[in-house]
Order: C-alpha cells, then sequence, then structure tokens
C-alpha cells in the first residue's frame, strides 16, 4: 500500500467522523432548544397575572357573551387577555414545532379547554366585530 494512499485513507476516515460529530452535535443543540422551550413554557404559567386571570376565566359561566365580559372590572378582563394571549402563543409554539402537542396536552389541555368553553362564543363574536376569522386562532 503506497503512503499516499494511506494518507488519503485516513484524511477520509478524519473527515466523515467530523461530519457525523457536526450532525450529532446540531441534533443534540435542536432537543436544547426544545427543552428550553419547554421550560419557559412551563415558567410563563407561574406569573401573578397569569393566574389571576386563570382564575377568573374558571369562574365565568360557559359561553360567556360579549355584555358580561364588559361588565367585569378593567383588572379581570385585562386578566383573562394575559391568558388568552399565552394559549395563543402556545398554540404557535404548536404549530412551528418548537414543543410538542403532547407537552401542551399533559401539562394544560383541562385549562385551555375550560378556557375555551367559557370564551368561545365571546371570542367568536370578537372575530365577527374585527371581521377578522384569525383572530385567536391558536387558541381555538
Amino acid at each position: 500500500m503506497d503512503i499516499a494512499l494511506l494518507f488519503q485513507v485516513i484524511s477520509t476516515t478524519i473527515m466523515v467522523i467530523g461530519v457525523v460529530f457536526g450532525l450529532a452535535n446540531l441534533y443534540n443543540f435542536q432537543l436544547a432548544r426544545k427543552r428550553e422551550a419547554a421550560i419557559m413554557m412551563l415558567n410563563s404559567f407561574q406569573t401573578t397575572d397569569f393566574v389571576k386571570g386563570l382564575l377568573t376565566i374558571l369562574a365565568l359561566p360557559d359561553d360567556v357573551s360579549k355584555d358580561e365580559m364588559e361588565t367585569l372590572p378593567e383588572e379581570k378582563f385585562l386578566s383573562i387577555y394575559v391568558v388568552i394571549g399565552t394559549w395563543e402563543r402556545l398554540g404557535i409554539l404548536v404549530q412551528r414545532g418548537e414543543i410538542s402537542i403532547e407537552l401542551v396536552d399533559d401539562a394544560f389541555s383541562g385549562p385551555i379547554i375550560q378556557s375555551w368553553q367559557k370564551l368561545g362564543t365571546y371570542i367568536q363574536g370578537f372575530r365577527a366585530e374585527l371581521q377578522r376569522d384569525t383572530a385567536f386562532e391558536w387558541f381555538q
């Protein structure tokens, strides 16, 4: 075997190992990013505003009307929008593949479903008023 051929084989082997190592690092980076997004998502639910909003929503009757929403004190009304905005952002993250639907289902399916049962009619009226069918579509 010629020494030049031996160096060529060693060089090619090292190059293949480098590519495999790079791909493994890229895969691990993507996993770490998804894990970090999941942790940030879970931490976002630990704010006082979010908790107040969720408790306010859960105390509402099912299919709350626009009139009922408008009679709420401003603080409660705004806290509800904190929750709606959070559910909306979660939907966007799921749609883009940043977090899994399974994680959201495990952690928040009950509150999300209950929120829609309470606010679905209001949001559909809000969409009609804005003439925009996509308002809060990711929450739905």
